[in-house]
């Protein structure tokens, strides 16, 4: 699919956001709606566990929610459905639902994309995996989306929050992926099989804040407690780093 775009043909293109949420996160939500619809042409909310379709979402032009049936297994990775379901090329920017982004956000993400004629996955929230490389959880260094950072740095990771693709260069197909609670790393292994760097981008400390962290039913929190398959995931994704091979390796793991 790699494609290499221009940056004034980038710049062009309209901008589709997806957001994945579920009902504990109401207000957080709003608030991250309010801040982020008027940057983009188009905003996919993905419902987890509601029964119906929040008013504030209904009948807005610029959202298109949808309501995951109750037996659906993708969750958060549901955001990545955005670029098979927009119909046209774009760029794609991820969401969370507890964060604020300021006003300039997409504007200075579609821009680094641009720069980098869509050859990249940029975001700004990435981890750079640490010798022993034993815990997913304790072996990295973590660029937090809240940090400052004085340049753009190559990450092993980004956080899907924060993170951004064009869509006729890369569109990672999440229905494929084993496991649904994992989005960062597939985020890495796709992007490593597209031949595509991951890119955390320079920022100026508190541009982005959290809304909520570590909140109880969050994927973080989850991790903490067991990583053991993050982590034989992460050394897999090492491995393939180091020495590149063909084939989707990471939907056998």
């Amino acid at each position: 699919m790699q494609r290499h775009e221009s940056a004034s043909s980038i710049v062009s293109l309209p901008v589709i956001g997806s957001i994945p949420t579920m009902p504990s996160r109401g207000s957080s939500l709003s608030s991250v709606i309010h801040a982020v619809l008027p940057q983009v042409d188009r905003l996919f909310v993905f419902l987890d566990g509601f029964e119906d379709i929040p008013a504030e979402l209904r009948d807005h032009p610029k959202i298109q929610p949808s309501l995951l049936p109750r037996q659906e297994t993708l969750h958060s990775s549901s955001r990545y459905l955005a670029p098979h379901l927009s119909g046209s090329d774009a760029v794609i920017v991820l969401f969370d639902d507890d964060i604020l982004y300021p006003p300039d956000y997409v504007s200075s993400i579609k821009l680094a994309l641009a720069q980098r004629g869509g050859q990249a996955v940029v975001g700004y929230h990435g981890a750079i995996f640490m010798p022993p490389h034993q815990s997913y959880s304790q072996h990295k260094h973590t660029f937090h989306f809240a940090q400052g950072l004085d340049r753009d740095v190559y990450v092993h990771e980004l956080g899907s929050g924060t993170a951004a693709f064009v869509s006729s260069v890369f569109r990672p197909n999440p229905e494929s992926w084993r496991h649904h609670n994992m989005d960062d790393l597939y985020l890495a292994a796709e992007a490593l099989k597209a031949g595509l760097q991951l890119i955390a981008l320079k920022r100026e400390h508190g541009w982005i804040t959290p809304l909520a962290e570590n909140q109880d039913d969050s994927l973080w929190r989850a991790t903490l407690r067991d990583d053991r398959v993050q982590s034989n995931f992460m050394r897999d994704l090492l491995a393939h780093y180091v020495q590149p091979t063909s084939g989707d390796w990471w939907k056998r793991s």
